[in-house]
């Protein structure tokens, strides 16, 4: 704490008003509120911002490409920040960040692993972004109101908003101020008549639903099951972690067992499927 109580340390001039800075998922919300400030539809932003785990589905970064291109059609810088690939990360002695999988303990209970893949590979070099465009130093402080964090939270997800931490930056959810749930953005995309943006989500996240297993490409199945099968080898860190008894799936049996058929598959016959929320959307 004592380096965020030093004086106020800048790399560069300060803005001279407070930049806007979109939190760019790629995602459904926060595509739409990148569509919407290209349209004027919403107060322009003045820099975006893309945090890359480096495992992110195909869909995603061609998402990605093109919000890239017309940002910079627009005039909008378009940063993609990394704080390293989070697969090689996982499976590498040293350094890895823990991911929410699903464990069964040599009791037998059954526990979820910590998570701090959302804080160390999205929100960290997000925020040492931020501390750039604002022109402070790692530990430097100011009580200007330098920059907001645009976060594409909508109506539905509420009880994910936050202040933030320190008081140069402020948070702006503009979705919620329209009173635009999920699903509101997906009418908004099938109103423009362009197919709606995927769900930004490492290609081995346990929080995925079935539907999204199922929505990954045969390649990224694959190297989501290949995961699966090495954080169980008691040579990678989170086998020897666990005792080799995580798993990606809530059901705790290898992802290449688990029947991600659907019931209408089964004969059942289904009225809706399951969509997921995002538990990491930024």
């Amino acid at each position: 704490m004592s380096d965020i109580m030093n004086d106020v340390e800048a790399i560069g001039e300060p803005p001279k008003r407070p930049l806007r800075v979109l939190s760019f998922g790629a995602g459904v919300q926060s595509s739409t509120l990148l569509e919407m400030g290209l349209a004027g539809d919403i107060e322009p932003f003045d820099h975006v911002i893309f945090a890359d785990t480096g495992w992110e589905p195909a869909s995603v970064y061609e998402n990605l490409k093109e919000y890239s291109k017309r940002c910079e059609a627009a005039g909008v810088p378009f940063h993609i920040v990394s704080n390293g690939n989070i697969r090689e990360d996982m499976l590498s002695p040293g350094r890895h960040a823990s991911i929410p999988v699903f464990v069964v303990g040599m009791d037998g209970q059954k526990v979820i692993g910590r998570r701090q893949c959302t804080s160390e590979y999205k929100l960290d070099p997000l925020m040492k972004k931020q501390r750039e465009l604002a022109g402070l130093k790692r530990g430097g402080r100011s009580k200007e109101h330098l920059l907001t964090t645009i976060i594409g939270i909508s109506l539905d997800e509420i009880q994910r908003m936050r202040d933030p931490v320190f008081p140069w930056i402020r948070n702006e959810y503009p979705l919620v101020d329209l009173r635009m749930s999920r699903q509101s953005c997906l009418v908004y995309w099938a109103k423009l008549g362009k197919p709606s943006p995927p769900r930004s989500a490492c290609i081995g996240c346990p929080y995925h639903s079935d539907h999204e297993w199922r929505n990954l490409t045969a390649e990224e199945f694959a190297d989501a099951v290949d995961f699966d099968e090495s954080i169980r080898r008691p040579d990678t860190p989170l086998g020897e972690f666990y005792r080799s008894n995580a798993f990606l799936h809530p059901s705790r049996i290898p992802l290449s067992e688990v029947d991600l058929s659907t019931e209408e598959d089964r004969g059942q016959g289904v009225l809706f499927d399951n969509d997921c929320l995002g538990m990491c959307g930024l």
